[in-house]
């Protein structure tokens, strides 16, 4: 049941997608200029929010916090032991600080700018 209702949003997603470049590409094909806003809201509307450094901060600090959580669960629930799933806490842990540093730089990057 998951995997047919994730099915059904990707084929409604891509139907919709397929239906504004199809608008797109006949505005284009008119000659018609497409105006700023309406190019901005399609930026939003892809991921519901625009990429900013301050994002990927905020993603790598909760991916870490989700690894400390499951890292601690695994210490307290096996007699104060780290077991297997310590190991699997490093996977969104690790994805986390990545996040964190990629957003560091890209806010040393726009400060530079």
């Amino acid at each position: 049941m998951p995997v047919f209702i994730v099915g059904i949003v990707m084929f409604f997603r891509a139907r919709e997608r397929a239906e504004t470049q199809k608008t797109i590409r006949m505005a284009i094909e008119k000659g018609q200029a497409l105006p700023p806003e309406y190019l901005d809201s399609l930026k939003r509307s892809g991921s519901g929010r625009i990429k900013t450094p301050v994002n990927d901060i905020r993603s790598g600090l909760i991916l870490m916090a989700v690894a400390l959580g499951l890292v601690v669960m695994d210490y307290v629930r096996n007699d104060y032991t780290f077991e297997t799933l310590s190991g699997i806490a490093a996977i969104p842990g690790f994805i986390g600080v990545a996040l964190l540093i990629m957003g560091i730089v890209g806010l040393n990057t726009q400060k530079k700018s």
